[in-house]
């Protein structure tokens, strides 16, 4: 079983890195697994999913295969995944790439070998969407623009955590409704800096009632932009609270939506445009897609994301951009996910910039309100 995991995980490799989907498939059988990682399981277990009483059956010293064994579709799952990281992790430290792997809550959750996953987006996010006007975006103002290109040292670095704007990350839970919550993340920071008092926008509220959008099975955060426009704005997620469910559209009798929620205008950032993508989040956070489908970006821990750009396909994940900054090696962005503070840096990850598409194709696709 050993020899045959090494010589078909050895396939698996291209060019020295892992690829986004491995298609070799390791059928393990129960009565014939050592559950070798059982001890690495359990710590896993007690830190991501429930503390663990060692009491009764698992009295000290814990019986961490008999834990494991109780446990089994899990464990193999977590197993499968934990290879993979140590494997990532040995060929990017080779590399002296900076990205760190880590495991996360999703390592008994998600295959790599299975193509669904319940809190991407099953209605991905696509780059026709976006404006024609966009493109001719740097008309309107030319100014700021011309100054990015022969003042690049005015554009080395902004961050929305040095300010009192920035919303904290949140965790939309086993939903793909990352699109509702980079929109809402969004706006509140919007509203922040025009004085308003907002705590937390209902994200529910555009999963259920978004028509445009695909409630838990994905959305476009232009369009949850365009709901918000047309019912003037958005609730309180106290009056309105998530669930990480689609659900019929209920409307709260007798309460108001949030002062200031009501947005008017959004733009979209210029497709593949670095310059166009640093000055918009110079005005607010901007929500942008990315592929998440991947060990990368999937069991992110430290460092910055800098992995060949042919690695993605897809927009299938919905995050909040809120600055960049550089090191030696280049520049980076700056981005706030919604899968909780246990995951990345404090909820937070850096994705290298690279030309056009850039990095898990995150410079494809950007909108932030305006007005």
């Amino acid at each position: 079983m050993f020899l045959l995991f090494l010589f078909v995980s050895s396939l698996s490799i291209v060019d020295g890195w892992v690829p986004l989907h491995s298609r070799y498939v390791i059928h393990h059988k129960v009565c014939m697994n050592n559950y070798d990682h059982a001890k690495e399981y359990f710590d896993f277990y007690n830190e991501f999913k429930q503390p663990i009483f060692t009491g009764g059956l698992y009295d000290s010293p814990v019986d961490y295969k008999t834990f494991a064994e109780k446990n089994s579709d899990s464990y193999l799952l977590f197993e499968k995944n934990l290879k993979r990281l140590q494997e990532a992790n040995t060929l990017l430290s080779n590399k002296n790439n900076t990205l760190k792997l880590g495991l996360n809550k999703y390592a008994d959750i998600v295959d790599f070998d299975n193509d669904y996953t319940t809190d991407l987006m099953i209605n991905t996010i696509s780059k026709d969407d976006i404006s024609p006007k966009t493109y001719l975006k740097f008309l309107q103002m030319p100014i700021p623009y011309i100054d990015g290109v022969f003042n690049k040292d005015k554009l080395r670095k902004y961050n929305w955590n040095d300010t009192d704007m920035l919303s904290p990350v949140k965790n939309q839970g086993r939903c793909g409704s990352c699109w509702a919550f980079s929109a809402t993340t969004a706006l509140e920071t919007f509203m922040r800096v025009r004085n308003y008092s907002v705590g937390r926008l209902s994200e529910q509220e555009l999963v259920d009632c978004s028509t445009k959008n695909y409630g838990c099975n994905g959305g476009m955060m232009h369009t949850a932009f365009d709901y918000i426009i047309e019912n003037g704005g958005l609730y309180d997620n106290n009056d309105y609270k998530y669930i990480a469910e689609t659900q019929n559209c209920s409307k709260p009798m007798n309460i108001s939506k949030v002062n200031g929620s009501g947005m008017s205008k959004y733009k979209f950032v210029i497709p593949n445009s670095i310059l166009d993508m640093k000055l918009s989040v110079l005005q607010n956070p901007v929500t942008i897609a990315v592929d998440a489908d991947n060990i990368y970006f999937r069991f992110y821990k430290d460092g910055i994301i800098d992995v060949p750009m042919n690695v993605s396909k897809t927009l299938n994940h919905a995050v909040l951009l809120v600055g960049y900054d550089y090191d030696d090696q280049g520049e980076y962005w700056i981005i706030q996910n919604s899968w909780g503070k246990k995951w990345g840096i404090n909820g937070f990850c850096k994705i290298r910039i690279q030309p056009d598409e850039g990095t898990l194709l995150c410079q494809s696709y950007g909108v932030y309100p305006t007005k």
